[in-house]
């Protein structure tokens, strides 16, 4: 290799030579020259000069805002020539070429292990060292790599940079974007049940799912006792108790806890029934009701009381049918403290002291508190006569 300035030559010949007498006081890494220290003791002062004009982020250094902004420009004029894979930088180039040929240079002297890719032997490195030099500002915590501190100030900062082009949701890294396009928008679901065959976007779900077969339920409400699989699902029973109904129907003034319980009202009054059973040609609003709607068809009832060992279709139904056998009333009046097994029957009570009576008899004019009570009324007017001696 050649150079035109004598000083070039002799720091470069220091890359042979093995000799780095420049050593950084804050993380103790040493380099065979001094504008590679200067440049590193940026990462411990936070300095950042070079802003892009483009989207205003900023680096440490020139070299670094120049490649970050071809990411604006789209240029990679890198390109392997084995399969056409084509790099923004020389050197990711050189570390792809290394998968051809199954080159792996850099060797762990304390364990053996080989890397392809000098970032990550440094990385390796470190493991053995036990090192933590980048500390964060904000909290204290110290992690080994910068990289990993700069993610971790996201945290912080609330800076979300990766976008997905299909939905515009953002996310704090650039793994965390590949995997929401992979599993959300394709609609793959890879992971599946052993016990029932249900299929699942992400493992987590497949785990907690898991929990509804082995009969597990690890979290319990502190207002009544009951015990849920799932953490989610405890947290939307504890609304219960504490009466927050924070989404509103804009159509109505109808409250709810959840969002999702706001939208699938909401398609009441918009009337949308999107999914239609192939078997029976009924609709529903939501695809949820589709697939509960289904097992109609197939007669399969997963869920079985072991109380009685009546089986269920819908997890639903063996939940609210258990309440029979432990006797549990989870809706409680606030007014006279009367506690009630099912929602609708708490509804109803509820009026009593409200004075509220919606349900008006068409045949008389007579107001009730719920639809049960008017339709048993209307037997009077229609003489239906359901009980006979």
């Amino acid at each position: 290799k050649a150079f035109t300035v004598l000083a070039l030559l002799t720091r470069h010949q220091n890359i042979h030579s093995g000799e780095k007498s420049f050593e950084c006081k804050e993380c103790g890494k040493i380099f065979s020259c001094g504008s590679f220290l200067v440049q590193h003791q940026s990462i411990h002062t936070g300095e950042k000069p070079f802003e892009c004009n483009v989207c205003g982020k900023a680096f440490r250094l020139q070299v670094y805002l120049s490649e970050h902004q071809k990411t604006h420009t789209g240029e990679k004029p890198f390109k392997c020539m084995l399969c056409g894979s084509a790099f923004r930088r020389k050197y990711q180039l050189n570390e792809h070429q290394r998968i051809h040929t199954d080159e792996k240079p850099y060797q762990c002297n304390e364990c053996g292990k080989y890397f392809r890719r000098r970032s990550n032997f440094t990385e390796h490195q470190s493991i053995h060292t036990g090192k933590k030099p980048f500390d964060c500002k904000e909290c204290g915590k110290v992690f080994r790599l910068n990289i990993h501190l700069i993610r971790h100030q996201r945290c912080h900062s609330g800076e979300r940079p990766f976008g997905c082009d299909e939905c515009g949701r953002t996310f704090h890294l650039p793994s965390q974007l590949n995997y929401h396009k992979s599993i959300l928008h394709t609609g793959q679901k890879i992971f599946e049940c052993e016990e029932c065959g249900k299929s699942f976007k992400r493992v987590s779900s497949l785990v907690e799912h898991r929990i509804i077969h082995a009969g597990v339920k690890p979290y319990e409400c502190n207002e009544c006792g009951k015990a849920f699989s799932r953490r989610s699902n405890l947290m939307q029973h504890q609304k219960i108790h504490s009466g927050e109904r924070p989404f509103q129907c804009k159509e109505c003034g109808k409250g709810f806890t959840l969002l999702a319980q706001l939208t699938r009202h909401q398609n009441i009054h918009t009337g949308e029934k999107s999914f239609e059973c192939e078997q029976c040609g009924l609709a529903f609003r939501l695809k949820s009701q589709l697939s509960q709607h289904q097992r109609i068809h197939t007669d399969v009832k997963l869920f079985q009381c072991k109380e009685c060992g009546k089986d269920f279709i819908h997890s639903t139904g063996l939940r609210i049918h258990q309440r029979i056998h432990t006797g549990e009333k989870p809706f409680q009046c606030k007014e006279c403290g009367e506690a009630f097994q099912y929602h609708y029957q708490f509804l109803a009570h509820f009026r009593i002291h409200t004075g509220k009576n919606p349900y008006e008899c068409t045949q008389c004019g007579k107001y009730f508190t719920c639809d049960r009570d008017l339709k048993l009324h209307q037997r009077i007017h229609t003489v239906e006569k359901l009980y006979q001696c």
